[in-house]
Parts: structure tokens; C-alpha cells; sequence
């Protein structure tokens, strides 16, 4: 997922790119969410301290703060060195600085009509989602759900165990931070998983680097986000083999 930032001075203007971001979040089906929309540079630095995915930021430079946009790009790609930055201002003759302070930004948005800076923005999620998924897919492993014109990849370290559920056709998969339900079926999403996951069960799929312990005699798993998942008779050897 992606976490958004938005750092911008002029209340309006915050509130405005709020609302393309959100509309278009919706519209393209993105992985994303908008986490804070703020007009003060150090309240921005103090929220991503913590944050746990990768970062869009959308910065003005003349913040009316101790602090402009290019200097909290700096800091902000200290903190967040695969993060994506894009500036949104009305001085266009500040775009050369962008490389002395070595922002790297991905796009320079000048403020002159509503309709250009909508259609900008657009272009920058667009491009971000692909260059993510991109950049995703060739440094970790990850499992893609297609659910309702909305397509979420999931990094395999993520992911704590996979279920059938109650629903018929639907599979619940638990990962560290959020729990999804889709249309599928267990054979064929075990054809697609690397050697880090394990059939333990008829209903179940674990990750084994997610595994707690194992209480061999009462048949289950312990999995380290405090869930715990069966294992079958039949499926208890080849999981002592691979725990061994």
C-alpha cells in the first residue's frame, strides 16, 4: 500500500488536492490511502516517523513555515529513501533547485488552472501505482488480489496464513495489517506460492517464517500476529521436516 502526505499552506488549495487524490484513489481502484493532509512541515515529519509503507508526497515550497518544501523533501527522503515526491507551487522558476537539494522529485506541478493540476495529479498516481508495483514485484515476491476493479498486491513476508472461508468460492487471507476476502480456491493459489508457505491443512496455508511455535500434540500452529491455524494429522511430518 502507499501511504499519501499532503503539505500545503493555502487551506483551500489543501482541501482541493484532497479531494482529486481521493476521487481518483477511488476511481483507478489504487492501493492507496491518503494518511495526512497538513499545512505544518513538522507535523508531516513527525507522522511518517512511524509510518510503516512507502510514501507519495505532494509538497508546496513556500509553506509560510521555519522550514520550505525543498528542505522537508531532504528530510523527508533521509527518513523515507524510496518514498515519491512531487512539488505543487506556484514558482515554477524553483524547479532547478529541486536537484540541489537532491529531492528526486518525480514531478514539478505548476499552479496555474484547477483543471491542469487536477489532470497532473492524476498522471503522478498513475505513475507511482506502476513504477510500485514494478519495483515490488522484482525486490520481494508479492500476491495479487483482483477485487472489484481494485487490485491489491500483498508482500509475501506480509502475509500470515491464507483460509477458506464460510462463503462459498471466497478466501480469506490474514495478513499483518489487514484481513481480505476474494473469490478463489486453495489448490490454486498453493500452485502460485514460493517455498515459504505450507498446505498444513485441507483449509489452510501458512506462512512458515510467520510461525510462533507449534503444539505437535493438539495440532496447532501459533502464528506470530496471536492467531492460530490447524494442522492435520496427514500434514504434521512435512511440517516438522520444514520447521527442522
Amino acid at each position: 500500500m502507499i501511504d499519501i502526505f499532503i503539505c500545503e499552506d493555502n487551506p483551500k488549495q489543501l482541501n482541493l488536492f484532497k479531494k482529486y487524490i481521493s476521487n481518483f484513489i477511488l476511481m483507478e481502484g489504487f492501493d492507496m490511502q491518503i494518511v495526512q493532509a497538513t499545512s505544518d512541515p513538522h507535523q508531516l515529519l513527525k507522522e511518517i516517523l512511524t509510518a510503516e509503507n512507502t510514501g507519495l508526497f505532494f509538497l508546496d515550497i513556500d509553506l509560510k513555515s521555519d522550514m520550505n518544501g525543498l528542505t522537508l523533501a531532504q528530510r523527508i527522503r533521509q527518513i523515507q529513501p524510496r518514498c515519491f515526491i512531487v512539488f505543487i507551487t506556484s514558482h515554477s522558476e524553483m524547479s532547478f533547485l529541486t536537484f540541489q537539494y537532491k529531492a528526486e522529485a518525480l514531478d514539478f506541478i505548476v499552479k496555474d488552472t484547477a483543471e491542469h493540476i487536477k489532470s497532473k495529479i492524476h498522471e503522478c498516481l498513475l505513475d507511482v501505482n506502476s513504477k510500485y508495483t514494478s519495483v515490488n514485484n522484482e525486490i520481494t515476491r508479492t500476491f495479487t488480489i483482483n477485487q472489484n476493479d481494485k487490485r491489491i498486491a500483498i508482500d509475501y513476508n506480509d502475509i500470515i496464513f491464507f483460509e477458506t472461508s464460510s462463503n462459498i468460492h471466497k478466501i480469506i487471507l490474514h495478513a499483518k495489517k489487514r484481513v481480505i476476502e476474494f473469490t478463489g480456491q486453495l489448490k490454486d493459489i498453493e500452485k502460485q506460492l514460493d517455498y515459504r508457505f505450507y498446505r498444513c491443512h485441507t483449509s489452510y496455508i501458512i506462512n512458515i517464517d510467520n510461525i510462533t511455535d507449534v503444539d505437535f500434540k493438539e495440532l496447532i500452529i501459533h502464528m506470530n500476529n496471536g492467531e492460530t491455524c490447524p494442522v492435520s494429522v496427514r500434514k504434521k511430518k512435512g511440517l516438522k521436516k520444514l520447521m527442522d
